[in-house]
């Protein structure tokens, strides 16, 4: 009788890692990336990193490494002015509000 082949190919490995842990994160960051495009229209990347080192006893050892980029909505551009202490505000200080220049010719208008 021939011995069992124990022998695994990549997806096996993806599938079996740490009892599918590899595969639950990778499945995580998927859904968080594709969740953020949804949202913003932008792109996402996902990258896996699979780095294998023989330790001492020639055993060969893997730590994957999962790391994802999601899009970020672009905020907005807010338009102030300063004023002559170094304060924001939404009004140009230069310049006179409607309500000021009627309160200007009110005086005018009543003569």
């Amino acid at each position: 009788m021939p011995l069992p082949n124990h022998t695994i190919n990549f997806l096996e490995f993806l599938q079996s890692f740490r009892r599918g842990q590899l595969l639950h994160e990778a499945d995580e960051h998927l859904e968080k990336v594709i969740s953020a495009m949804a949202e913003t229209g932008g792109d996402g990347e996902i990258t896996i990193k699979l780095p294998f080192k023989r330790n001492k006893a020639g055993q060969i050892e893997c730590t994957p490494k999962i790391s994802s980029k999601t899009p970020h909505r672009q905020m907005g551009t807010g338009i102030y002015f300063a004023d002559d202490e170094g304060r924001l505000s939404r009004r140009d200080p230069n310049q006179m509000d409607i309500e000021d220049e009627i309160e200007r010719r009110r005086p005018a208008a009543a003569e």
